[in-house]
């Protein structure tokens, strides 16, 4: 089963690809402006053997993403169960302030960190950070107020403490809502980082920089590969670690019909 899933998976991928390769060899679209599939994997094939160089972009970039990514997750998890805590005064109180922030686009916060920050991996990590706090902190928000009042004083009745209902009740009652709010979080997290790395001068390493400096050469392999392995890693991150975190806690409790 799980091999039929993986070639359903690729299907497409391979199909573009074929077709891609057959229109550069037959000259319908210039090797120059979009080299083929096998000229992109010669190009890897260099910068990982040869000059050795891929490796430290992709370590790099993963090292930022999953630091930043954690830390949203950690601090928007704690500050939306605060405030799902709250009386609802208080808790309107700063519901117009988060409304405010997640309407700010994350690349726009990157110019301000520069300055406040400087221009190294603390301004990258931050902005990534900024990407995925405020949709966590809504969508656990809204997950916590959605916990049946019953299952609550259920086991407020049995003696539970407070860290336990939390724990016990709470937090697993909201992760129907939390669980999609992370996956959507992953996206917005590696768009501040490419955007971050991009336009942070002392950074020497990341996927973000190599497709930046890849610009003043004209390079379209390095740029086209820089995109290709963000992707790979984004759906990476997405299928193989929150999406089965998803089917192991939600989808296993029967809170989420299996798709």
């Amino acid at each position: 089963k799980k091999v039929s899933e993986l070639l359903q998976f690729l299907f497409p991928f391979l199909t573009i690809a074929i077709l891609w390769e057959t229109l550069v060899r037959f000259s319908v679209i210039d090797a120059q402006i979009l080299p083929a599939p096998t000229m992109l994997f010669q190009k890897i094939y260099d910068l990982l053997l040869h000059k050795r160089i891929l490796q430290f972009h992709i370590y790099h970039s993963l090292y930022r993403l999953c630091l930043g990514f954690l830390l949203a997750v950690a601090v928007g998890v704690a500050i939306g169960a605060v405030l799902a805590l709250q009386r609802s005064l208080i808790r309107d109180t700063f519901s117009p302030i988060l409304s405010l922030l997640i309407s700010i686009p994350t690349i726009a916060w990157i110019p301000v960190l520069l300055i406040t920050m400087g221009l190294g991996d603390l301004t990258v990590i931050t902005a990534i950070f900024l990407g995925g706090v405020f949709e966590i902190i809504y969508s656990t928000i809204a997950g916590m107020r959605s916990v049946d009042k019953q299952l609550i004083n259920a086991a407020r009745i049995m003696g539970v403490t407070e860290l336990g209902l939390f724990f016990g009740v709470l937090l697993p009652g909201s992760l129907v809502a939390i669980m999609p709010a992370l996956r959507l979080s992953v996206g917005y997290c590696w768009r501040a980082l490419v955007g971050g790395e991009m336009l942070s001068a002392m950074i020497k390493w990341g996927l973000g920089k190599m497709i930046f400096e890849a610009r003043f050469w004209n390079d379209v392999k390095v740029m086209i590969i820089g995109l290709a392995f963000i992707g790979i890693f984004g759906v990476i991150l997405d299928r193989l670690f929150l999406k089965q975190l998803e089917q192991s806690t939600v989808e296993k409790w029967g809170m989420l019909t299996k798709r």
